[in-house]
Order: structure tokens, then C-alpha cells, then sequence
């Protein structure tokens, strides 16, 4: 039975009061805020990568890249697909009256021109809802893919170097990319050929500095054992 901590007499786990003093028994503000899931916690318990994480393992971040940034440079294709579609639809106005063969000739340029323009969009905004990012005392943990989903996993004690990246168009929206290198040249780096990438995160030099020093206490640790 619980006692209240002014008085000293015996209250029910259900009083709201206590009926010798009138105390209040609810907890206050405080005390519910500081036993609240912290922001870290949140995001690894909604993290579809948390599955990945081994027993012991520590999460130190966790999180997305933002989207805009992330998605625009796909819109770089689409000037070159609409002029190969505008001029298909040219040379279709021009057949009307031939036979429906010439027509149907030029449908596969259209096609081309259209998935030319949005192919590359449309798989951006596919491989932004399945691109996420997780570093851990251990690892760094990514997945993307615009279809399928492509995980990997890099031991922080391989990587040889943390840097940061800031292109054209991270000035515009206040991103960059986090590149890192093993002593292999295996990047966890951005482009199309070094993906999956932390890319167009919002504080990248934060999230540098922590790698960094998550590598640091990584090898610290390895060269004790």
C-alpha cells in the first residue's frame, strides 16, 4: 500500500489526493516529462532499421534526408524529355490524314521523351520513402531503393574519413551530404554510383562531428580488447 510522502498516511493507488493532508498524488509536470521517451528514442521506435540492431548496440542517430533537396536534382531531366516529346507530338500533328502506321511509329519516342522527363522523379520520390539513416556506437546503418531496398552496414572502426559535401542546390535549401570512406575506398557517399548516401540531411556538420566522434570511441574500444 502507498503512503503519501507529506503526512506518512496510507492512500489507494487510485486517490488523486491525500485524504489526510489533501496533497496532490498525480505526478506533476515535471516528473511526467522526464520519464517521456526522449526524441531519439521516438525516431528509433518508428525506425524500420531499428530490426537491424544488435543486442547491446547503441543508437546515437537516427534519421532522413529532407525531401525537396533530396528529390529536385531529378528534376534536371526533364527539359531534354520535353523537347524529345514536343517534337514527337510535332511529327504526329504533321502525319494526321496518313496511314495509322506512321502514327503508331511515333509513339515509342514519345514514350521515351515522357519517361525521360518523370522517370527520374518518379523514382526519387520512390527511393525517399524507403531511404533512411542510422548511426549507431557500432555501425552505420542505411537503406534506399526505389523498388527493392538496398541495406548496408559499415563498421565505424573501417571508416579512415568523416567529410561533408555542399552542392548547388544544398546551398538553396541549407543541406549537405555526409561522405565517409574505409581504408577499402568503399564510400557511404552520395551520387548515383555511391548509394546509399547521407545526403540532404539539415545539419550535416552535427551529424559529422558525431560519426566522427563515434568512430574515435570505436577505435579507442577496439584497441583496448
Amino acid at each position: 500500500m502507498p503512503f503519501c510522502p507529506r503526512c506518512g498516511k496510507e492512500v489507494g493507488k487510485e486517490d488523486s489526493f491525500c485524504r489526510g493532508c489533501g496533497r496532490t498524488l498525480q505526478p506533476t509536470v515535471q516528473e511526467t516529462t522526464s520519464q517521456a521517451p526522449t526524441k531519439l528514442e521516438v525516431e528509433q521506435t518508428q525506425s524500420i532499421l531499428s530490426k537491424h540492431i544488435r543486442p547491446g548496440e547503441k543508437v546515437l542517430w537516427t534519421g532522413k534526408p529532407v525531401k525537396v533537396p533530396f528529390i529536385v536534382p531529378s528534376l534536371m531531366a526533364i527539359p531534354f524529355g520535353l523537347i524529345f516529346m514536343g517534337m514527337s507530338a510535332f511529327m504526329f500533328t504533321m502525319t494526321l490524314g496518313a496511314p495509322w502506321i506512321f502514327q503508331l511509329f511515333l509513339l515509342p519516342f514519345f514514350l521515351v521523351g515522357f519517361f525521360t522527363s518523370f522517370g527520374p522523379l518518379i523514382s526519387q520520390l520512390m527511393r525517399y520513402n524507403n531511404t533512411e539513416y542510422m548511426i549507431t556506437d557500432q555501425r552505420i546503418i542505411t537503406q534506399t531503393g526505389a523498388i527493392g531496398r538496398d541495406t548496408r552496414f559499415v563498421d565505424l572502426e573501417k571508416i579512415q574519413e568523416v567529410y561533408v559535401t555542399v552542392g548547388f542546390f544544398d546551398k538553396m535549401f541549407g543541406t549537405g551530404s555526409v561522405i565517409t570512406s574505409t581504408a577499402g575506398n568503399i564510400y557511404v557517399g552520395s551520387g548515383p554510383f555511391m548509394r546509399p548516401s547521407l545526403s540532404s540531411l539539415r545539419e550535416p556538420y552535427e551529424v559529422q562531428r558525431l560519426l566522427q566522434e563515434a568512430v574515435k570511441n570505436a577505435r579507442t574500444s577496439g584497441n583496448r580488447l
